[in-house]
């Protein structure tokens, strides 16, 4: 179950990345990213193997943010997340309150619920991070 607890909190973070600087925050939830690669390295069916797992995988995937790029507003509702930073800093911002924070390599963090956040890169080098979904 442990394990399981953090898979998915590892899957929500790497939803979760919405990096913008307190100017950008005010952007609209319709932004469109830049300079932001995801690749898919793992993912694992559920439907049979967990309760209420139907419809969903576990999926484990590498996101590169370009210097300047953004992963605009969104939620992890419905698919809780944990992420690592492997390289660069990301800055992440919150639509409520538009505060921001610093994320920089070797941190990890979990993102869930309805809570809207941004991912920007506002470094002259790309952010690689690692996240762990549960994506339907």
């Amino acid at each position: 179950m442990k394990n399981y607890k953090l898979a998915a909190t590892a899957a929500a973070l790497a939803c979760a990345l919405s990096l913008m600087s307190a100017p950008a925050a005010a952007q609209s939830a319709d932004a469109q990213r830049v300079g932001v690669n995801g690749k898919v390295l793992e993912s694992i069916p559920l439907a049979n193997m967990l309760d209420g797992g139907a419809a969903r995988s576990l999926r484990m995937r590498q996101v590169t943010i370009d210097p300047g790029g953004l992963l605009p507003l969104h939620s992890h509702a419905d698919r809780p997340s944990v992420s690592y930073v492997l390289r660069g800093t990301v800055t992440e911002t919150f639509e409520d309150t538009g505060e921001s924070r610093r994320l920089s390599a070797g941190q990890s963090y979990e993102t869930h619920g309805a809570r809207r956040h941004a991912l920007q890169n506002l470094e002259q080098e790309p952010a690689v991070f690692i996240e762990v979904d549960l994506p339907r």
